[in-house]
This record gives C-alpha cells, structure tokens and sequence, in this order.
C-alpha cells in the first residue's frame, strides 16, 4: 500500500537489527576445516611422515647371523605461516550520525568489523581452492596444491611428489560423464578400508552436485521427497531430517553413507573426495604483535554463512582503529595468519572434466 504525506511525514520505517548477506557464498571447506582449527606456532607447521617400507623384514632358524642396517624410512612435510588481510575505513561522519543512541539501529562500527572479517573469511575460503602460488607465492595453500598428482603441482609440504610418490593425491578425468562406477573407482584408489583412511566428505559446484542427483535412483528420489535432504555442519557427517541452512549447516546428498555438498567456491567441473582427518587448517595468534589482537568470527549483526562462532584458533585478529593524520575518520586492518596442511594426500582425490551425466 502506498501512503500519502499525511502519514509519511509523521511515520518512521522501521530498520530491523541485523543486515542480511545477499553476498558472500556458502563456503563447506571453510566452514568445517577452519571452524575446526587447530593451532599454528614458530614459523611453520611440521610433522613426520612415513614415506617407504623398510623391507628388512625375513625369515630365521636356528642360530642364523641377524644383520641390520639403518635405512631411511621418514621425511618432514613442513607448511609455513601465511597471511591475508582486508582494510576498513570508517568516515567520522558516519560515525558521528550513526553514534546517537536514540536513533541508532545497528552500531556501524561493529558492523563494519564483522562485516570486513566475513568478507575476509570469505577470501580465505576462495584460497582453499587454490594451490597457493598466487600473489607470488604468498597465497595459502588450499585444494589445488593438496590434491593434485604431481601434473600442476609437483610438490607439497616442501617434499617433491616426483621423488615421493605417496605424496601424490589422486587425480582421474570424467571426460564429460560422471557416473557411479567413476566415483566408486576414486573411492577404492584413496581408501583402504578403515574409517581413517577413507573419504569424509564430497564438495562441489552446484552443476555437478545437480548431476549427481540425477544418478539416483526413483526410489531414493522418493526417499528424498519424504523425509527431505540431509544436513551437514561444522563437524561430523550427515543429519537426517534437520532441514539445516545458514550458520547451522549446509543441505547434502549422500555417497556410500557420506555427505556431498554444494560449494560455491568450488572448482567448477571437478568433484573433490575429502578425507578431512588428513586436511587441516592451523591459525597462528599474533600475541599483540605490531598490536594486533585475535578476534572470534561470531557475530551480532550481520545475518549469513560466516554468522557461526567456530575454533578460537582461527589466526584472525585486528590491529584497532587508529585515526589518520590527515582525515577525520579510522582506519584498521583485520588479518588471518595461517594455511592449510595435508599429511596424507595419497588420501585425497577429485574426478575433473565432469559436464553432465
């Protein structure tokens, strides 16, 4: 209904509390691996990995000689800290006009920093599809160095792939089709059996999620009809019947039992197969260096994917807003130090080139 001046003159419009996201996308890889972080420190991120048998193994009897010789059997995987940062900048104006109580809906101020630190969560999300050479090399390290076979990127952890084959996720083309006997045939090539060393989780665009949905069969069409999609959150697999969305989780189809998930930062034409137990994300605290202080992702006033209160290890922090000497408002950065890491990406996999079924 449209009103008249004698009533809009005299009428406020009401502002509701909290600005809703019509931006950013849906993000599973970020939701769940830095939502879950663990804790980074010095300059890198290192571990052990074993990388070869060391065949001594035989046969005895009696009293036959034994004899030993010490072999190399372990390497290092190493992944260093990185960064990433987004500026704000808050006109004194604005700040002003926005400060009066009375009048004042939602604190500008505040919403400006959950604003730039989801917009920042969202670029990282973006990187964990990369393969971290970008921007000279100062990129993190995401999908697109972990799971490659040594064709796009030839090493990992600071170990070449072409003298360490285990490092070598594995990497198979659809050549347009996707199919269940592909998938399954992914499956079996990073899996051996045990929970630990099997996929957890499948990403990818919303074109090859909507292929996958038409391999299913009529009969679990129906399924899905009655009872609904399944649900994914920040941890664990698939929930029957949450109807979840938004900060709570994201809709999935299943494969062999495991969540498949619709990503908007994925690789378009690519399916990648997860197994998250050997994928990780460490954030490092900056401990009031150059003044910076870490700050949670949850927020109060902004509606959207990024909205939920994950790991306190995330590595965000911000420096506090100081005032130019030449402008009548605040400037302040929000940073993220930190990166992604793989000990096991024999144990990853993607099909590519997938268009249809």
């Amino acid at each position: 209904m449209t009103f008249g001046t004698r009533v809009t003159a005299l009428t406020q419009t009401m502002l509701l509390p909290k600005v809703a996201d019509n931006v950013l996308n849906s993000n599973v890889l970020t939701f769940r691996l830095i939502g879950n972080a663990k804790k980074g420190g010095g300059t890198a991120i290192e571990k052990a990995i074993k990388v070869t048998n060391s065949g001594t193994a035989s046969s005895f009897s009696g009293l036959d000689s034994f004899q030993a010789t010490p072999l190399n059997t372990k390497i290092k995987l190493s992944y260093d800290m990185r960064g990433v940062r987004q500026p704000i900048a808050i006109s004194g104006f604005d700040e002003v006009a926005n400060a009066v109580s009375s009048t004042q809906i939602t604190d500008l101020v505040k919403n400006s920093l959950e604003e730039t630190q989801q917009e920042l969560a969202d670029f990282v999300g973006s990187q964990g599809y990369g393969d971290g050479t970008g921007n000279s090399s100062k990129d993190l390290i995401g999908l697109g160095a972990i799971v490659d076979d040594g064709t796009s990127v030839d090493s990992i952890g600071g170990q070449s792939r072409a003298t360490y084959d285990v490092l070598k996720a594995t990497s198979t083309s659809a050549n347009g089709t996707i199919t269940l006997l592909k998938l399954a045939t992914l499956f079996s090539a990073i899996s051996s059996g045990t929970a630990s060393t099997s996929p957890s989780l499948l990403t990818s665009a919303e074109a090859e999620w909507d292929y996958y949905e038409q391999l299913l069969t009529p009969t679990v069409r129906e399924q899905y009809s009655m009872m609904g999609y399944y649900g994914v959150g920040r941890q664990g697999g698939v929930q029957k019947e949450q109807g979840l969305k938004g900060t709570q989780g994201f809709v999935a189809l299943t494969y062999k039992g495991l969540p498949w998930v619709r990503d908007e930062k994925a690789t378009a034409g690519t399916v990648h197969m997860l197994n998250e137990q050997w994928i990780e994300f460490y954030g490092w605290d900056p401990n009031g260096a150059a003044g910076y202080t870490k700050i949670s992702l949850g927020t109060g006033t902004t509606e959207g994917v990024y909205a939920d209160e994950p790991s306190p290890y995330t590595g965000f922090a911000w420096s506090g807003f100081h005032t130019p000497t030449n402008q009548f408002g605040e400037v302040a950065d929000v940073i993220m130090l930190g990166n992604f890491a793989s000990w096991q990406p024999r144990r990853q996999g993607k099909l590519t080139a997938v268009t249809g079924v």
